[in-house]
């Protein structure tokens, strides 16, 4: 039943969200990677989780890579996670009232094991890990085996059950590097019970596994350290937090996740955190009693939440880079902790029973609080995992929206280079149409700039070279920035740089706030010296995309350089505005169901324009029927200056590239593309301004542009 209600929570809205970054990467891992050079990876350093990779390999040739499938093996291992750490609180029961197997049948109707089970299945933490493409659900499994393979080895003592930890020891290493936080507390673990479990025992012995617990602290810190230093070149997202902060984070993640739920409903964070704080403090406290009086299990499970935890701490004192899924490894140790309260409710045939009697009902309360906060987490409006809105980076969303609109010969940037992946992955699922292959800018953040005592200037030289190299020929460019990926290496002018260029240079209002981007960003941000058109955009979770135009490598060479329409048609509008022709230009050849019809308009203005307008294209085969494809929108997405045609001036040209969006379901065949005009805000049909052409125009309005062929 508990795997059942973890598994079926777990698969809630599983392929619902879209793939981000890492999940991008681990996708790229195992799909570009032949399986020897994964096998390899097993015996690199610098490889964090190759057997996670090499079971991904695995599933992905069987299943598939659609985003449910990537996810399912972590959602697989979260539900696992929940009856392990069920059984390790079983365990932790048994030995606290040291049952025997005879009556070891009553330890299942133990509450704390329940408690933490159910604490466990709906932790927001949990659940994050557990809908992610990434080893960190995996790692949590393996920590909840370690915890229970080593409480069930002390309390049985047999060579079967000593074995069987050191192979979970062993395997978890492969699966995640990270989980030698574990091991070592593990071992330090051993270190501390060791007189407990044998009296007069060896001291060399003891010592032995001492100093093999301290080597392995000093691996565990520098391997932090050098994952943290990593993600800080790469990575974004993260908080910087030194020891102290980093363990009140770690607490506060644990109970909340990323939930963003601080002043939701006008109670701050620390009111939501609260009875996950006094369960945890409270366990802490009977841990420490319990440990003091010599229970074996109770120093185990102190060194499995503790140890992780303080090793982490150590490591932010030298990186102060806080990431929660680092310290995923103490996450089932402290679910039994904050459970362990319970433990003295309900069980039968124990003398201590009258003990709880008296103080069962704050811990009951205080974990039935934790379940409603768990609830209001995940399912919180704009911030839940599953309140059904965007809580990852909308890659699938925004390049969706990208490929609607691109045309054959524009610019493409996708930037910072590293997540190029995500483009790949979407972008042959998002459209049928095959799109242009991106261009990326490595010199940001890669090449001889990292020798440099001023990198960031010899990043932005160096780019420039670049930059023109790839615009040349392109009247337009669009880019998929992901601004706080994009920082790292690319990062954009504080307040006082630009208040100091400003003073050399003073033109219009001084700076008042520091820049949202870098050199590459700030060629979308439509400054006038750069004589460029704006041309639309959006922001999504963790991603933009902007677009811009280069008028000015036309206009600036005279009349003869303007470009010409491949299709010249005259008409006016309203005798404001004048068409030229058109050109489409479809995205490999071909027009297709359910991809995009590029086109672009080449208008001038008749006269000056008495409105901002708006142009719209109907697809149709009966044309006095509602259109099958249609397309409303402004020129240039309505950006200033050119997508507001009242700024037009009489003869200055202007190119407006759009795309139709063609229905999935549209039947191949020959279809009739019409154009129209209306002022903005106003589509009535009366609005629309009257079309004057020698080519056909419908009712007086639509310009028949020309008919089109749509493909399979």
């Amino acid at each position: 039943m508990l795997f059942v209600l973890a598994l079926g929570l777990r698969l809630y809205r599983l392929g619902a969200q879209s793939l981000w970054l890492d999940e991008g990467g681990t996708w790229a891992e195992v799909t570009n990677k032949g399986w020897a050079a994964l096998l390899l990876d097993l015996f690199s350093p610098r490889a964090a989780y190759p057997l996670y990779h090499l079971l991904m390999k695995g599933w992905v040739a069987l299943a598939g890579d659609s985003e449910w499938a990537l996810r399912f093996p972590s959602a697989l291992a979260g539900a696992l996670a929940v009856v392990v750490v069920y059984v390790a609180a079983l365990e932790l029961v048994a030995a606290f009232f040291a049952f025997s197997p005879r009556t070891q049948s009553n330890v299942a109707s133990a509450p704390s094991a329940w408690g933490a089970a159910l604490l466990f299945a709906t932790a927001p933490f949990a659940l994050w890990q557990a809908q992610d493409a990434k080893a960190y659900s995996l790692l949590v499994l393996c920590a909840a085996l370690l915890l229970w393979a080593l409480l069930q080895a002390l309390r049985l003592n047999t060579p079967r059950s000593w074995l069987l930890l050191l192979a979970v020891a062993g395997v978890s290493l492969f699966v995640h590097r990270l989980a030698l936080l574990a091991v070592v507390a593990v071992l330090l673990a051993l270190a501390l019970a060791w007189p407990f479990r044998r009296a007069g025992g060896s001291g060399a012995g003891r010592w032995l596994v001492a100093l093999g617990a301290l080597f392995g602290a000093a691996v565990a810190v520098y391997g932090v350290v050098q994952a943290a230093g990593v993600e800080n070149r790469g990575g974004s997202g993260h908080v910087a937090a030194g020891p102290l902060m980093g363990l009140w984070l770690a607490l506060a993640h644990f109970a909340l996740d990323r939930g963003n739920i601080d002043g939701w409903l006008g109670i701050p964070l620390l009111a939501w955190v609260l009875p996950a704080l006094a369960l945890t403090l409270w366990g802490l406290v009977l841990l420490v009693h319990d440990a003091m009086r010599g229970q074996v299990v109770g120093i185990a499970l102190l060194c499995l939440f503790a140890v992780p935890l303080l090793l982490f701490a150590l490591a932010l004192a030298v990186v102060p880079l806080f990431e929660s899924r680092y310290v995923a490894v103490a996450f089932p140790a402290w679910v039994l902790v904050a459970s362990y309260p319970l433990r003295l409710i309900g069980v039968a045939g124990s003398k201590r029973l009258e003990v709880a009697r008296s103080s069962r009902f704050a811990p009951v309360a205080c974990a039935i609080l934790m379940l409603f906060v768990h609830a209001a987490v995940l399912f919180q409006p704009q911030h839940g995992l599953f309140s059904g809105a965007p809580v990852k980076e909308q890659w699938r969303d925004s390049i969706a929206a990208l490929a609607a609109r691109l045309h054959p010969d524009d610019l493409l940037i996708v930037h910072p280079y590293y997540v190029l992946p995500m483009w790949q992955y979407y972008a042959q699922r998002v459209t049928p149409d095959p799109l242009p292959t991106p261009v990326t800018f490595n010199v940001l953040g890669q090449g001889d700039c990292l020798n440099q005592r001023v990198p960031v200037e010899c990043y932005r030289r160096e780019y420039e070279k670049d930059f023109d190299a790839a615009a040349r020929g392109h009247a337009r460019m669009l880019m998929l920035i992901a601004p706080e990926h994009a920082r790292t290496i690319d990062p954009p002018k504080t307040l006082a740089e630009l208040q100091a260029e400003w003073q050399q240079k003073p033109s219009g209002a001084a700076p008042t706030e520091a820049d949202k981007y870098g050199v590459l960003g700030l060629r979308f941000q439509f400054a006038d010296d750069q004589r460029t058109w704006p041309c639309g955009g959006d922001t999504y979770v963790g991603v933009e995309l902007m677009c811009v135009s280069f008028p000015s490598r036309y206009q600036e060479k005279g009349a003869a350089s303007i470009p010409q329409p491949d299709t010249p048609l005259e008409a006016v509008f309203g005798g404001e505005l004048q068409l030229r022709g058109y050109t489409i230009a479809p995205l490999g050849g071909q027009l297709r169901p359910g991809g995009a019809l590029p086109i672009k308009l080449y208008w001038v203005a008749a006269a000056p324009p008495t409105h901002d307008y708006t142009m719209f294209l109907h697809l149709c085969r009966d044309c006095t029927a509602p259109p099958l494809a249609q397309d409303d929108r402004r020129p240039l997405d309505g950006y200033a200056p050119a997508g507001q045609t009242t700024t037009w001036k009489v003869g200055d040209p202007v190119h407006d590239e759009r795309s139709l969006h063609l229905p999935a379901n549209l039947a191949p065949g020959r279809y009739t593309l019409l154009l129209g005009v209306y002022p903005a805000g106003n589509p009535a049909e009366a609005a629309r301004l009257k079309a004057t052409s020698s080519a056909p125009v419908v009712g007086g309005s639509r310009l028949v542009l020309g008919e089109v062929t749509i493909g399979q």
